[in-house]
Parts: structure tokens; sequence; C-alpha cells
């Protein structure tokens, strides 16, 4: 499956505005309904990692970390909704098992609350 990522600053401000968030360890997770309708089987994702992570390097190693993620993102969240992570120093300490049930946790967390 491909997951698209949400590149244009309209699409994240969009989402900042009208959507939910849930905090976490290693990250924090935007998410908000889809701001144009297409026939995406997936749902699509966009990274943050400010400067206060660290250098470039760091910031780029996060950020490789999240895209490794995806397949839990592409299975486990719904493809109504546009997802916004934004990383958080933690991350680069954490063992990327963990990284992994943490985002399933979060997505589990968002299906309930849309479900209600």
């Amino acid at each position: 499956m491909k997951t698209h990522k949400i590149t244009k600053k309209k699409e994240f401000s969009y989402i900042f505005k009208n959507g939910n968030f849930i905090n976490f360890n290693s990250f924090t997770i935007n998410y908000a309904e889809k701001l144009t309708h297409e026939n995406n089987p997936s749902p699509r994702y966009g990274i943050i990692a400010s400067k206060k992570i660290g250098n470039a390097v760091k910031r780029n190693f996060a950020k490789r970390r999240v895209k490794a993620l995806k397949n839990i993102l592409n299975h486990s969240g719904k493809k109504e909704l546009d997802y916004v992570l934004i990383i958080k120093k933690k991350l680069l300490n954490t063992k990327f098992k963990a990284l992994s049930i943490e985002l399933e946790m979060a997505l589990e967390k968002i299906k309930k609350k849309n479900n209600e």
C-alpha cells in the first residue's frame, strides 16, 4: 500500500486548527478528517521534527525512525484521517519496538475516540 505524505503548509495548518491531538512520551500525534476526500486507500501522514531535537543529523535520524513505522500507520490508521506526528527528544533514545507499540496504542485510542 502506498502511503501519501502531507507536504503543504495549508494541510498542516488545517489539521492543527480542526483536529485533535494525543500526547505520548516519544511524540504527539495530531489527527483530523481529510481536507479533500480523495479515493485514497490509506491514511496520509506528516512528520515534524523541530530544532529542539538536535542538529540536522539527529532530526533526520528521528524522521527515518518514524518513516519506518508507516506500515503500522497503514494497517492500524483510519483511511478517513490525516495524521501529523510531532517528534519529541525522547524518541532518539527509545527502542524501536517500544516506538511501534506506542504508535499502535495511539492509533487505537484515536479509533475509540472517533467511534464514540
